[in-house]
């Protein structure tokens, strides 16, 4: 009777595998693609990480070299304008999985500004709401291996998130015995994914890089004057740097830029800067930032009488660079916005 009862069960976890992957694998027909021509360009490419040596021996990890192979054939073939790496900065190894892929992508002559860091993405399902919630990435290529990139898309099209049109480009698989093991794993992981749907929560992966201001709210305001996601740009907030040093009114560190007695967190935005803070504009911190703007900028050629909005114009900066338009911005959800485009 016992054998036949762990028969049973044994049975029951054979087809409850063979069924989820077979949910998954239907899912993504005609959605992942092996030809680099069957690509539909896009703004962004979704880089998955992974470390570049194994977990055991520390010999080279091939899934790791295969997805900067096919990351670099994306954006040389002008498929893709950005990449977007989203993986775990401190692994079990205590390896910083998105820095390790943009050196080699920068090594093999993708320009930095060209490449977003998500050190975030600890899972999978990280990285997809990730892309999404934080950087506002509704239509996106994933990048990652056929069996990754077809869970990735069952879970970007089934968390509930704003995207559409989701494409993958499949990096080599490596056929190694090692890397067996991985795709054996891959069959209970689909498993747990379905289970992680079943008791999705959003709190429980949505990692906000703003700690002061809701980062929901923060990015439908800057889309909704901009029309664009926010994207990460490592040299624009390396030139943020290089102005700091260079006023004694800033400073700047781990993203965030200080004017006077106001520390504003930085997102960049594909042509330009917002900042962001939870001081409101009628506080008297923020009337010395005005007083800086004008110093800098000039007087604002705009002030609207509700106070929502300042705007400053001038053909360059203190450093002598061309300055399209600056505004700021009063949230009614509380806190203020300050847009550099």
């Amino acid at each position: 009777m016992g054998i036949f009862i762990i028969s049973i069960a044994l049975l029951l976890c054979i087809a409850v595998i063979l069924v989820c992957n077979l949910l998954v694998v239907n899912n993504a027909k005609g959605k992942t693609f092996s030809e680099i021509d069957s690509i539909r360009p896009t703004e962004v490419g979704l880089l998955l990480g992974t470390t570049p040596q194994t977990h055991t021996g520390n010999l080279t990890n091939y899934f790791f070299v295969y997805r900067i192979d096919a990351a670099e054939q994306l954006y040389k073939a002008g498929k893709i304008e950005k990449i977007l790496i989203s993986g775990d900065e401190n692994s079990l190894d205590g390896v910083d999985e998105p820095q390790c892929m943009r050196d080699s992508l920068v090594a093999r002559g993708v320009p930095a500004s060209a490449i977003i860091m998500d050190g975030k993405g600890y899972r999978t399902i990280c990285s997809i709401i990730n892309a999404n919630k934080v950087y506002g990435l509704k239509d996106f290529i994933i990048i990652s291996q056929e069996f990754h990139n077809e869970r990735a898309l069952y879970l970007a099209e089934h968390l509930g998130l704003d995207i559409e049109n989701i494409q993958a480009y499949n990096a080599k698989d490596p056929n190694s015995t090692r890397a067996l093991k991985t795709y054996i794993r891959e069959y209970f992981a689909r498993v747990k994914m379905f289970w992680d749907l079943f008791t999705y929560k959003e709190s429980d992966y949505y990692y906000s890089n703003t700690p002061t201001i809701d980062m929901n709210t923060s990015q439908d305001m800057i889309r909704s004057f901009l029309g664009k996601p926010i994207i990460m740009n490592d040299f624009i907030c390396e030139q943020i740097a290089a102005i700091a040093e260079q006023d004694t009114m800033l400073s700047y560190g781990d993203s965030i830029l200080q004017i006077g007695d106001v520390k504003w967190r930085i997102n960049i935005i594909p042509n330009g800067v917002a900042l962001l803070t939870s001081v409101q504009p009628d506080d008297p911190k923020m009337k010395q930032v005005d007083m800086y703007l004008n110093r800098i900028y000039g007087k604002p050629y705009d002030d609207e009488e509700d106070g929502f909005s300042i705007k400053w114009s001038s053909s360059e900066d203190s450093l002598g660079r061309t300055l399209v338009h600056l505004r700021r911005v009063h949230s009614e959800e509380g806190g203020t916005f300050l847009f550099f485009y």
